[in-house]
């Protein structure tokens, strides 16, 4: 018979579903690109309780909580994404350095303008922009 109380499995079971959704955002990362960023900004604002994430003595509204977990999951991608590339180098698939160049620091400014916005623009228009790209980019997936 297991002594934990509810509270302390609930917990445990809150950091085995963050360890769980972690393996799962790098594989999906390391198979398919940027997925797994995809499928954290889907499941963590799901995850039970939210003490998991924040400490009980953060108040936050649940607009700025989204705003948290967005940023963590983008903080928890930069790594993986590091790494799946030193993988697939090591594997011999390697990208056009060229389009790396030409990409990179435009990509740099989208990010800083990107995560600037995030503080500003109002959370349904937040959700609204990710369907919106989730649905076009599983349809073009498709065709």
């Amino acid at each position: 018979m297991s002594t934990a109380t509810p509270h302390a499995r609930s917990h445990i079971r809150s950091w085995v579903a963050l360890v769980a959704l972690g393996c799962g955002a790098g594989l999906l990362n390391g198979l398919l690109g940027a997925a797994g960023g995809i499928l954290l900004v889907l499941l963590l604002p799901r995850l039970h309780p939210p003490t998991v994430l924040y400490p009980p003595a953060v108040p936050l509204g649940e607009a700025h909580e989204r705003r948290d977990l967005l940023a963590a999951a983008m903080a928890v991608m930069i790594p993986v994404s590091v790494l799946s590339s030193v993988f697939y180098a090591v594997s011999g698939i390697r990208p056009s350095w060229e389009t790396v160049t030409v990409l990179i620091l435009p990509a740099l400014l989208g990010g800083i303008i990107g995560a600037r916005l995030l503080g500003r623009l109002p959370e349904v228009l937040l959700r609204k922009l990710f369907a919106a790209l989730v649905v076009v980019s599983g349809v073009r997936m498709l065709l």
